[in-house]
C-alpha cells in the first residue's frame, strides 16, 4: 500500500512538533484553573450539597427549581435591564468621545483624562460615588444646596428602586468608558483618510461622513464590542455589591449577586451551581444570537 504524501513540508512538520511542548504548560494551567472548575460546576449543579454534609445526587431538580424561583427570575430581568441600558448609554458615548478626541486639538490629553478612572479599582470607584451622592454628607447634594436646589439635594438616588439601577449603570460606564473609547479610536484610525477627504470635497457634512463612510467601515469592530459588552454585563457583580448590595428591595439584584447569596449566604452550592450553568448557557446563546443578528457583508479597506 502506497503511503499518502503529507501536504506539509518537512520543515512545517518539524515546526509543528516543536509547538506542542511550548503549549503544554499553558494548556495545563488553562485546564487546571478554567476547564476543571467549569466541569466541576456542572457536576455540583446536580447535587444537593451545603459544603459540609455528604452531597446527595438530585439530577435536574436544581434546574427545575429555577423556573419557580421568583428572586432568580427578577435577577435575570435586572441583568437584562443593566445590559440593555448600559449598551444604550455606553456605545454612543464611547463612539462620540473616540471620534471627537481624534479631531480636536489636545485630543490625547482629553483621552487621558477620560481614561483616568480606570486606574481606580472597581470597589474604590463605587465607594467614591456612593459617598459623593449621599444625601446627608455627599459633595453633590452639598453643591445642590449651595445653588438653592434643596429638593434635589435630598433625593436618595441609590436608595430608590426607580433610580438605583440607573445610577449603577452610570457609575459602571463612568469607570470603564475610557477603554471603550480607545477601542473606537483604534477603529476610526483604520478608516482611510483619503476616503473621508473625498467625501468632504463632495460636500458631505461631518455627520454624513460618519454615517455613510466611517460607521459601515467600523461595523465589524462595533459588533465584536457589543458581544464583549453582553458578556461583561451579564457577569457584573462588584459595582452592584459595593453600591447597593442588590437593594433597594431587590431593584439592583443581578444574577451574579444572587448566585453569591445562594452559595455563600444560604450555602446551597448545588443550586448555585445550577444558576452558574444557566448563566453560562445564557451568555453562550446570546453571543451566538448577537453574531447571527448583527452579521453583515464584510467591508474591506
Amino acid at each position: 500500500m502506497t503511503k499518502k504524501p503529507s501536504k506539509y513540508s518537512l520543515l512545517e512538520r518539524q515546526r509543528r512538533k516543536l509547538i506542542l511542548p511550548f503549549l503544554l504548560p499553558a494548556l495545563l494551567v488553562y485546564g487546571t484553573f478554567t476547564l476543571y472548575p467549569a466541569a466541576t460546576t456542572f457536576v455540583v449543579s446536580a447535587l444537593d450539597w451545603n459544603g459540609v454534609t455528604a452531597p446527595e445526587w438530585v439530577g435536574p431538580a436544581n434546574y427545575l427549581r429555577l423556573g419557580d424561583d421568583g428572586l432568580f427570575m427578577r435577577s435575570v430581568g435586572n441583568t437584562v435591564l443593566f445590559t440593555v441600558l448600559g449598551a444604550l448609554i455606553l456605545f454612543p458615548v464611547a463612539m462620540f468621545l473616540g471620534y471627537v478626541t481624534q479631531r480636536i486639538r489636545f485630543g490625547g490629553v482629553y483621552r487621558f483624562m477620560i481614561l483616568a478612572p480606570i486606574a481606580l479599582s472597581v470597589t474604590t470607584a463605587a465607594l467614591m460615588w456612593k459617598f459623593l451622592v449621599d444625601p446627608t454628607f455627599g459633595a453633590i447634594p452639598e453643591l445642590l444646596r449651595f445653588v438653592g436646589l434643596d429638593d434635589l439635594a435630598g433625593f436618595e438616588v441609590l436608595g430608590r428602586p426607580q433610580t438605583a439601577m440607573l445610577m449603577v449603570v452610570l457609575v459602571s460606564i463612568w469607570h470603564g468608558v475610557g477603554i471603550w473609547m480607545l477601542y473606537f479610536s483604534a477603529a476610526y484610525a483604520r478608516v482611510p483618510e483619503d476616503v473621508k477627504e473625498a467625501a468632504r470635497l463632495d460636500g458631505a457634512s461631518a455627520w454624513q461622513v460618519f454615517w455613510h463612510i466611517v460607521w459601515p467601515l467600523i461595523w465589524e469592530v462595533t459588533r465584536t464590542l457589543l458581544i464583549l459588552w453582553v458578556i461583561q454585563a451579564f457577569q457584573t457583580f462588584t459595582f452592584v455589591i459595593a453600591l447597593t448590595n442588590g437593594g433597594p428591595l431587590g431593584a439592583t439584584e443581578v444574577v451574579g449577586t444572587y448566585l453569591y447569596r445562594v452559595a455563600f449566604g444560604s450555602r446551597e452550592f448545588g443550586y448555585a451551581g445550577a444558576i452558574a450553568v444557566a448563566l453560562f448557557l445564557t451568555i453562550l446563546v446570546l453571543t451566538l444570537v448577537s453574531q447571527r443578528l448583527t452579521r453583515r457583508e464584510r467591508t474591506t479597506y
